[in-house]
C-alpha cells in the first residue's frame, strides 16, 4: 500500500474511534515528525498536499525549508514573486518586468519556512528565470531588480533560518554577492537605492536561529573584495549570534595580501557568537592563520569550541595557545604544523597542562602527492601525544619515523581510528608496529603513485600478515599492481566487516576471483567499497556469482572515507 494511502487510512481511523481533540492534536503532531522523515522525497511530500488541508499545512513548511535546492527549479522564484508586498510587485512593474498574476495572493507565506538559503543555487535558478522573461531592457538589470528584492523580503521575512551559504564562483554569484553587500551595507539605514529611487525598507530579523555558516569564495573579480567580504561579516555578527559552525574559504592567491584585511571582521563575528562549536579556515598563502583569530577563539569561545580546522599551517603556539584555553576541544585538523623555534619552551609545564577532552588529531594535507616530504615536528606531534594521553582515539599523519611510532605505543593506548601514508621506504617499518595496535578498529593506508615502482611482492605479504586482529574496517588507497593486492589479501587473516579498495593500477577480471576467495575465508564481510574502475570488474566477471553471495554488498564509491566520516 503506498505510503500516502497507509497513512490517510491510519488518520481515519484514528479519526473515527474518538472525537477528542486531544487525539487529533496527537495524531497531528505525529504526522509533523513522519513528514520531517521525508524531507528528500519531495514525490511523496507534493502528494500529501493534495489529502486535505492539514496534511497541506503540515507538508508546505518542509517543502518550501530548502526551496533553490533543485537548481532546474523555476517555479521557486515565480513563488517567492507572488509572496511580494503589492509595493514591492509595482516597483517591478513599474520597471517592465513582468510577473505572474501580480493581483492573486499566495496561500502561504513561503518565505517564513525557509531555513536552508545558498547563494549560488538562488543565483542559477534565477539567472534560469530571468531568461524566460520577454522584455526589452537589459537581462543583467533585470536580475539584479530582482534578486533585490526578493533578497531583501528573506532577510525581512524568514525567521527560521538556518543554513546560510555565501558561495562566490561564478558571474551570477557574483551578481548576487554585489546585491547582498548592497542590502546588508543598507541595514543599518533606512533606505535602499533601486532602479526606481529609494524605497523604504523594514529592520532586517535577527536571525536567531541560523546556526551554520559557510563562506566559499573561490574568485575574485573584484577590486573591493575586501571591503565586501569584511562588511558581509561584520554585518552578519549584529544579525547572528547563535551560530554553532562556521566554514570559511578564501581563494588560494592572494598577490595583495589583502585577506588579512577581512580578519578583523571574521574575528568580529566569532566574538559575537554565543556558543561556536566548530570552525573552519584555510589557509591564505599570504601566511598562516592570523592571530587574531586564534584570539578571538580562545577568549570567547574557550568553553564552547568543539572543532578546529585549518586546511593549511598552524603555527605550533597558536595550536598550544587553543589547548590550553578551549578545554572541551575533541578535534584538531591541520595540513601542516610548523615546528615551534622558541628555545626556552618548557615541555615539561605543557605536558602537565593535560587535554583530556582530545579525541582526534589530523596532521594531513590531502592536496599534496608527496605527503612523506611536508612532515618536519615530530618532536611538536610526539608533544601532543603526551598531552591528549589516554584520551586520542583518531590519529592521521603524513610521515611516521620510528619516534613517532614508539609515542603512540606508549601514550595513545585507546588509539581507534589511524591514517597512515606510507611509501617503499616507511612499508615495513609499518608492518612491525601494526600488530601491536589491539585497539584499532579503523585503519587507512596510502601510497604515492611514484612508488609503484619500487613496492614488491614480499613487502605486501608483510603488510597483510600485520593487520591487527581487532580491525573491522580496512581502507586501501595504495597504488600498487593487482597481483601485490592478491598477495595481500592472501596474507590478510584479520576478519574485517568492511573493505575498501582504490587505486589498483591493473585491474582484470582475476580481481573478483582474488575478492572471491577472501570472502571464502572470512565471512565476516558486510561491505565491499570499490572504486568505479573496480566496481566495473567485478561487476563484470562475478555479478552474477556475487548474487548468490548475500553475506556482503558491494557499492561504487568515489572516494575513500576517511575516519572524521565514519
Amino acid at each position: 500500500m503506498p505510503f500516502v494511502q497507509l497513512i490517510t487510512k491510519l488518520s481515519n481511523k484514528r479519526k473515527s474511534s474518538t472525537k477528542s481533540k486531544y487525539s487529533l492534536i496527537c495524531m497531528t503532531d505525529c504526522l509533523e515528525i513522519v513528514f520531517q522523515y521525508l524531507v528528500e522525497d519531495q514525490g511523496t511530500l507534493h502528494s500529501c498536499i493534495l489529502v486535505n488541508r492539514t496534511w497541506c499545512r503540515l507538508a508546505i513548511p518542509i517543502l518550501w525549508s530548502d526551496p533553490f535546492k533543485n537548481m532546474r527549479r523555476k517555479d521557486s522564484i515565480r513563488t517567492y514573486i507572488s509572496c511580494l508586498e503589492n509595493s514591492e510587485k509595482s516597483l517591478l512593474i513599474k520597471e517592465s518586468i513582468q510577473i505572474p498574476d501580480c493581483n492573486s495572493k499566495a496561500l502561504f507565506d513561503y518565505p517564513k519556512y525557509l531555513q536552508i538559503f545558498k547563494c549560488n543555487h538562488f543565483s542559477q535558478i534565477l539567472e534560469n528565470y530571468v531568461n524566460t522573461i520577454e522584455t526589452q531592457l537589459d537581462l543583467g538589470k533585470v536580475y539584479m531588480i530582482i534578486a533585490s528584492i526578493i533578497m531583501d523580503m528573506i532577510f525581512k521575512r524568514s525567521k527560521g533560518l538556518r543554513i546560510f551559504k555565501y558561495e562566490h564562483n561564478h558571474a551570477p554569484s557574483q551578481k548576487i554577492i554585489y546585491t547582498l553587500d548592497h542590502l546588508l551595507f543598507s541595514f543599518n539605514n533606512n533606505t535602499l537605492n533601486s532602479a526606481g529611487g529609494n524605497r523604504s525598507i523594514a529592520p532586517y530579523i535577527p536571525l536567531s536561529k541560523l546556526t551554520s555558516l559557510t563562506f566559499l569564495a573561490y574568485i575574485v573579480n573584484e577590486e573591493n573584495y575586501a571591503k565586501i567580504w569584511s562588511n558581509f561579516f561584520n554585518t552578519l555578527a549584529k544579525l547572528a549570534i547563535n551560530i554553532q559552525e562556521i566554514i570559511i574559504n578564501f581563494p588560494t592567491h592572494d598577490e595583495n595580501n589583502s585577506f588579512k584585511e577581512v580578519f578583523p571582521a571574521i574575528s568580529n563575528l566569532i566574538k559575537s557568537q554565543i556558543s561556536l562549536k566548530s570552525f573552519e579556515m584555510n589557509r591564505i598563502d599570504c601566511s598562516t592563520i592570523d592571530q587574531e583569530i586564534i584570539d578571538a577563539l580562545t577568549t570567547t569561545q574557550a568553553n564552547s569550541l568543539r572543532n578546529f580546522k585549518i586546511n593549511g599551517e598552524i603555527k605550533f603556539t597558536s595550536l598550544i595557545q587553543l589547548l590550553e584555553n578551549c578545554k572541551n576541544l575533541k578535534s584538531i585538523s591541520m595540513h601542516k604544523l610548523s615546528r615551534c623555534e622558541d628555545k626556552s619552551r618548557n615541555d615539561e609545564k605543557l605536558v602537565n597542562l593535560s587535554i583530556p577532552s582530545l579525541e582526534k588529531f589530523y596532521h594531513w594535507n590531502p592536496l599534496l602527492q608527496f605527503q612523506y616530504q611536508t612532515n618536519n615536528a615530530d618532536e611538536e606531534i610526539i608533544l601532543i601525544f603526551k598531552m591528549a594521553s589516554m584520551s586520542l582515539k583518531k590519529f592521521a599523519c603524513s610521515f611516521f619515523n620510528r619516534d613517532i611510532f614508539r609515542a603512540i605505543n606508549k601514550y595513545c593506548v585507546n588509539l581507534t581510528h589511524l591514517c597512515l601514508f606510507i611509501t617503499s621506504d616507511s612499508l615495513e617499518r609499518t608492518a612491525s608496529v601494526l600488530p601491536f595496535m589491539n585497539t584499532l578498529s579503523y585503519l587507512y593506508l596510502e601510497s604515492p603513485k611514484v612508488d609503484i615502482i619500487l613496492f614488491r611482492s614480499n613487502m605486501l605479504q608483510l603488510l597483510g600478515s600485520s593487520i591487527p586482529e581487532t580491525l573491522n574496517h580496512l581502507c586501501l588507497n595504495l597504488f600498487i599492481s593487482l597481483r601485490f593486492l592478491r598477495d595481500f589479501l592472501i596474507c590478510c587473516n584479520t576478519k574485517l566487516s568492511t573493505l575498501e579498495i582504490y587505486g589498483v593500477a591493473d585491474a582484470t577480471y582475476k580481481f573478483a576471483a582474488y575478492i572471491s576467495d577472501y570472502y571464502d575465508r572470512n565471512d565476516q564481510l558486510r561491505l565491499l567499497k570499490l572504486d568505479r574502475n573496480l566496481f566495473l570488474k567485478f561487476n563484470s566477471f562475478l555479478g552474477h556469482l556475487h548474487q548468490k553471495k548475500v553475506g556482503f554488498e558491494v557499492v561504487e564509491s568515489c572516494k575513500p572515507t576517511l575516519f572524521d566520516e565514519n
